[in-house]
């Protein structure tokens, strides 16, 4: 009952704190208003915001996925900046014919690259809202668990106890529900931060090459972007530049598409994975401490 119970109003204090919090940020600024806020908790607590993380935290659990989120946005911007260095190509009045590696205009010969790019920039997008959705499960999670899961898992440990007819197991009844409640509260933030181990320590060499790659390729884009630009506006052919941004582009999909798998094994399936072995995990330790 204490656990249930306990557990009920720290998931209902931490939601009303954090939603004064964010109401006393609306008030405008007299002295009445001031003084009458002033006796509303300004932050949550240390155990609070660990525990329940808030979705636009930018410390703490939900920190890595916000530095992911804004990797991925950076590769993206990339991505789109040699996108319009194409358009600009694809665009451009070109004098006379001419043939590139058996190509007749800069359609066809950028348009399978151009192509590419845009799949690519939908795969980053989707990995963008993979981030998003784990930033706002991260935070809903704590307060169904606290409000929801852990009071009734609880309750159900509760009759159990009490219609459970070998007395000699009650303590090994409690000592599981006991774990189990610990295990839902941490489950998710422990996927988190796996895969955050993942990505900072095992995995950050090759994710920094080719962050920084991709990066340096987009600003190299740009500047060919003005060139190009330039030079059309001088009359002169932007032929010559066509080789350059095919090359420039296929590298920088090759880049994205190898951070993008990163991406998935290290954000996707180990999370996942972590969950299911902690979901068995209890499991077994479960049956092994109730001796079913």
């Amino acid at each position: 009952m204490l656990i249930g119970c306990g557990s009920f109003l720290f998931g209902l204090i931490s939601c009303q704190t954090a939603n004064s919090a964010s109401a006393e940020q609306d008030k405008t600024a007299n002295a009445q208003q001031d003084a009458q806020a002033s006796s509303l908790p300004k932050t949550r607590g240390a155990v609070s915001t660990l525990l329940i993380p808030e979705i636009s935290s930018e410390k703490g659990v939900q920190k890595p996925l916000f530095d992911k989120s804004n990797q991925i946005l950076n590769i993206w911007t990339s991505l789109k900046t040699i996108n319009g260095v194409i358009n600009v190509m694809q665009s451009a009045q070109v004098r006379g014919g001419f043939f590139i590696e058996g190509a007749v205009n800069p359609v066809q010969f950028l348009g399978p690259t151009e192509n590419a790019l845009e799949k690519v920039s939908a795969m980053l997008l989707r990995a963008f809202s993979a981030v998003t959705f784990q930033k706002v499960l991260l935070s809903v999670s704590g307060y169904l668990a606290f409000i929801i899961l852990i009071p009734l898992c609880a309750l159900i440990s509760l009759i159990i106890l009490w219609s459970h007819k070998d007395k000699t197991k009650l303590h090994k009844i409690f000592i599981t529900s006991v774990m189990i409640s610990v295990i839902i509260s941490l489950a998710v933030p422990a996927s988190v931060q796996v895969s955050s181990f993942l990505g900072n320590k095992v995995m950050a060499k090759e994710i920094n090459t080719l962050v920084t790659s991709i990066e340096e390729k987009g600003k190299t884009a740009k500047t060919m972007e003005d060139d190009i630009a330039r030079t059309r506006r001088t009359g002169n052919s932007i032929i010559n530049y066509m080789p350059r941004v095919k090359t420039l582009s296929e590298a920088m999909i090759d880049d994205a598409v190898k951070y993008y798998i990163i991406f998935l094994f290290i954000n996707i399936i180990f999370p996942v994975l972590t969950l299911l072995l902690l979901f068995f995990l209890t499991l077994y330790v479960s049956r092994l401490i109730i001796g079913k």
